[in-house]
């Protein structure tokens, strides 16, 4: 588990587990689109490190106004290159076939998000065999040049905090 303090201003600790062999994700799904879950299920194929979710969730909560209904699927939101929030909740949210998830809840209490998850908690280091740097690299347009001069990391966060000003 990550648990990670969020910019001074909004005074929030985010907190990234990694799940495997998760058995109620559709559940899960449909808890989280009717409220009763607060919580973010991200897909742990397209993160290369817990710091691509801390951006997005501090872009999201230090942001004057959402695009989303939810700062859960705003974090979402920002961790896409994309403008689309159809699109951005589809690439980097769950599917009812993922058995792997990265939960993000926000704040010092994520036992009742826990206690939802039919699934094995494992260490955030997992995240290097789950991830699929290909996918990385085609979501985020990361060419070979690039890759070249700069880390894949801060290729994607570059990309998550300029996402308002620069089309990519």
């Amino acid at each position: 588990m990550v648990k990670a303090a969020l910019d001074p201003l909004v005074n929030k600790t985010l907190n990234i587990r990694l799940f495997h062999s998760v058995e109620n994700v559709s559940d899960l799904r449909k808890k989280i689109m009717s409220g009763q879950l607060e919580c973010c299920l991200v897909n742990p194929k397209l993160i290369v490190d817990p710091f691509q979710l801390v951006v997005a969730a501090n872009k999201a909560l230090t942001a004057k106004n959402r695009t989303t209904k939810t700062i859960f699927t705003e974090i979402l939101f920002n961790l896409s290159v994309s403008k689309h929030i159809t699109k951005s909740l589809q690439q980097f949210g769950i599917t009812d076939d993922c058995r792997d998830l990265l939960v993000v809840t926000v704040g010092d209490d994520d036992s009742r998000v826990l206690s939802e998850i039919k699934g094995t908690e494992v260490e955030l280091g997992a995240l290097e065999e789950i991830r699929d740097l290909g996918a990385v690299k085609k979501a985020y347009k990361i060419g070979p040049e690039e890759g070249a001069t700069s880390t894949i990391v801060d290729s994607v966060v570059s990309r998550i905090a300029t996402k308002d000003f620069i089309s990519h």
